[in-house]
């Protein structure tokens, strides 16, 4: 996959880490946002606003703890490299 390209190199993990916390957090904040911008659309009913405000909640938070595990796979990679 993409990610296979950073095992030897923390250096390059970090700024992708960083990238994928600021994403997921851009998200969480969409979903936070979300009944603003549902009351313009057809209304599906609360039903289905609300799934989609948690799918738009889960999503957003599997893409932060991707960012996280990366950073800390980065931090581990660095530390056993300097010694």
């Amino acid at each position: 996959m993409i990610l296979r390209r950073f095992n030897d190199a923390p250096e390059k993990m970090i700024p992708a880490a960083m990238a994928l916390v600021v994403a997921g957090l851009s998200i969480v904040m969409t979903g936070f946002a979300w009944p603003r911008f549902s009351a313009s659309m057809p209304h599906p009913g609360t039903d289905w606003n609300d799934f989609v405000r948690g799918a738009i909640f889960g999503f957003g938070i599997v893409v932060e703890i991707a960012g996280v595990a990366l950073a800390a796979n980065a931090a581990a990679l660095k530390k056993r490299n300097a010694a």
